[in-house]
């Protein structure tokens, strides 16, 4: 195991219990400091390819500010790698970072949410003839529903689309689960 999948593992493991433990007693469930996993699926595009299809897995860490009339607003960044590797170029990913600004509406303990924000990825070329690794960054744009389980827990499913530009694109469906603090 890495040391940035075991760093994950621990910092998603403590986020989760350290969640799950608070007992936020308001009606506001998408209010706070946040934090948690999410697994999915990859589609990415190098250019002049067709999209190759990876396991996505990382974390989460955000902070929301629900109003009174529930609309939502916050800020969240994610840590991630989506194992993406192509045999043709040689080409596999390292790891993902990003910053998000996020938009949404609840209703009751449903949230509605758009974001918008930066992606830098890590990509390896050392298994072809150019070699090295680069990092790469872009746009990222995504929607999703999130569902209050309990005050502290929630589920959530999301998908996002980044564009790095000169043809190198991905998306990514997700399924998390989140904890509040």
């Amino acid at each position: 195991m890495t040391i940035t999948k075991m760093l994950l593992a621990g910092f998603t493991a403590t986020a989760l219990l350290s969640g799950a433990a608070s007992a936020a007693d308001d009606q506001k469930p998408f209010d706070g400091v946040y934090a948690g996993a999410e697994v999915g699926v990859d589609w990415t595009k190098l250019a002049g390819q067709k999209y190759d299809s990876s396991l996505y897995y990382g974390g989460v860490i955000g902070m929301r500010r629900q109003a009174e009339n529930d609309m939502v607003v916050g800020l969240e960044g994610t840590f991630g790698d989506t194992g993406y590797k192509n045999g043709a170029t040689g080409m596999n990913t390292d790891y993902e970072w990003g910053i998000s600004g996020i938009l949404g509406q609840a209703y009751g303990d449903n949230l509605f949410y758009g974001k918008v924000g930066y992606v830098e990825t890590k990509f390896d070329a050392t298994a072809n003839a150019a070699g090295g690794t680069f990092r790469n960054g872009g746009w990222r744009f995504g929607a999703g529903y999130e569902r209050a389980l309990s005050n502290g827990l929630s589920l959530r499913l999301g998908g996002d689309y980044t564009t790095y530009g000169e043809g190198v694109k991905s998306w990514q469906t997700k399924a998390g689960l989140i904890a509040r603090f």
